[in-house]
């Protein structure tokens, strides 16, 4: 995806961390200070070289711009979330500021960490709090069943190594997530350099540590959900910048945008979304999805071999089924796989060459292990957006549907805000069988659209010029049982 002209600013500043979760209006106390004999955090794994070169600024200027994006959990889409290899690869992509959450060992070790548990990235149930460094240390930020297979495990950082390694002129967003760690926590940001300038203080608007950091000179960041837009006054005269999810009603981004104090959503996934929400005036976007959003460099095929989702790659139903929507890569054979009892899709956006239609799309899909008694798959084509949504997940836009029926049936609709309309155009192959892969391939021209699979005739349907469509793809699955798709040599050529 070309980036936006905002995205070529490259600012190398830092972030803060986002979702509401239980002790977050603790009251204060001091935590015990680390042994000087505390291991440091192990090495993280290799970076890129910086793409754009940083550029010094402070949270003020930072807050003031009319769009800037900050590295939610430091892009965790992109790479395992809160570590020093996030951290450093979403500002090199071109976050202009990066988050972090921080969470306090048994003993006193503040380490960069957002859940109070270790269960989803650590994979040990037990919280944060009953652990000692020791323990934290011998385990690592497991991101594969979220990035895909081959991503490499990475150390857990303690907050005072990422402080060091980072840029001293990095802008950081930061949060004590266990809420009890606010004395600690401000007495090492006021140790940094520039430390009011660099830093911004993050909280649950609700809750009463703000004052401790107001009174060091820390602008503040606080998050709330609708249910306390009752508060919005009170919160308005508190905070510096204001938070709201994405999934905040217009009317509501509205009320507070209304307010003057900046506004900065979570978390920015997609570029429909970026629309939406800079159109109701909003100006800060806390982005998970930075290395699509921001630096997002298309690419004219896909990455299953490599065994890790690629920047703008998605699956749908990520809001309510979290790492468990992203389905399975298949290195070894190049694919992907999808293996879910309902419809689904997965977002191809780092094919999508934004203000071009591809105007050729070639896929393999094969049954791997057995052929579903009905149901179909295949790929919705030239939307007109990425945002999630729609029939069976297939997307919230306009554009072109191919579809492969179980029983050999090929089919060419049109898609409109999300739901596909009457076949334009039908035709046959053989019934496809376990473990034999169909090859496709998609035309569209100016005019029409044509579809080839293994076996049978091309089959082809006029377009109409008021047709609305653009450069995203998504492959869905439209059977509801656990049959399992594979998705391989998935290439694109942009017109």
């Amino acid at each position: 995806m070309a980036p936006s002209p905002m995205s070529r600013r490259g600012f190398l500043i830092g972030g803060l961390s986002t979702v509401v979760l239980a002790g977050c209006s603790a009251p204060p106390r001091a935590g015990r200070n680390p042994s000087e004999t505390i291991t440091p955090s192990p090495s993280p794994s290799g970076s890129p070289s910086p793409s754009r070169a940083p550029i010094a600024s402070d949270v003020r200027a930072l807050i003031s711009r009319p769009t800037f994006y900050v590295g939610h959990r430091g892009s965790g889409d992109n790479w395992p979330e809160h570590t020093l290899t996030a951290y450093r690869n979403s500002l090199l992509a071109g976050a202009e500021a990066i988050e972090i959450s921080v969470c306090s060992t048994s003993d006193g070790v503040l380490i960069c960490h957002h859940d109070l548990s270790g269960a989803r990235v650590l994979g040990v149930d037990r919280k944060i709090a009953d652990m000692t460094w020791s323990e934290v240390s011998a385990l690592s930020v497991d991101a594969r069943s979220w990035l895909g297979v081959n991503t490499p495990l990475e150390p857990v950082s303690r907050l005072e190594d990422v402080l060091r390694e980072l840029d001293p002129a990095t802008l950081v967003f930061i949060e004590d997530k266990q809420g009890t760690n606010t004395r600690v926590l401000l007495d090492i940001l006021d140790a940094q350099p520039r430390a009011t300038e660099r830093f911004v203080w993050k909280q649950w608007a609700p809750a009463s540590q703000v004052r401790a950091a107001k009174e060091r000179g820390y602008c503040a960041w606080g998050y709330f959900d609708v249910e306390q837009i009752d508060r919005l006054d009170e919160f308005a005269l508190t905070f510096d910048v204001l938070g709201l999810p994405v999934s905040a009603p217009d009317e509501v981004i509205r009320q507070v945008v209304a307010t003057g104090v900046p506004l900065m959503c979570w978390e920015v996934r997609f570029h429909d979304e970026v629309e939406r929400l800079t159109g109701l005036g909003v100006t800060g976007l806390m982005c998970s999805n930075v290395g699509y959003l921001v630096d997002g460099r298309p690419a004219d095929r896909d990455t299953f071999a490599t065994g890790r989702r690629a920047p703008g790659d998605l699956p749908a139903a990520i809001d309510t089924l979290g790492w468990s929507a992203q389905p399975s890569f298949i290195p070894d054979r190049g694919t992907l796989r999808i293996q879910r009892a309902d419809a689904t899709s997965y977002l191809m956006g780092s094919l999508a060459v934004k203000g071009k239609e591809p105007s050729r799309l070639n896929m393999t899909i094969v049954w791997p292990d057995a052929v579903p008694p009905s149901g179909a798959v295949g790929a919705v084509f030239a939307l007109s957006g990425d945002a999630p949504g729609g029939q069976g997940g297939r997307g919230d836009a306009d554009g072109y549907q191919f579809s492969l029926h179980v029983d050999g049936t090929i089919a060419l609709a049109r898609c409109e805000r999300g739901v596909t309309g009457p076949d334009l155009a039908t035709g046959a192959v053989d019934a496809p069988t376990a473990g034999d892969a169909v090859r496709i391939r998609i035309d569209v021209s100016d005019d029409r659209v044509r579809a080839t699979a293994d076996g049978g005739e091309p089959i082809e349907a006029k377009l109409a010029a008021s047709d609305g469509r653009g450069p995203w793809i998504r492959l869905f699955k439209d059977y509801a049982s656990n049959h399992a798709v594979e998705f391989s040599q998935v290439r694109v050529v942009a017109s």
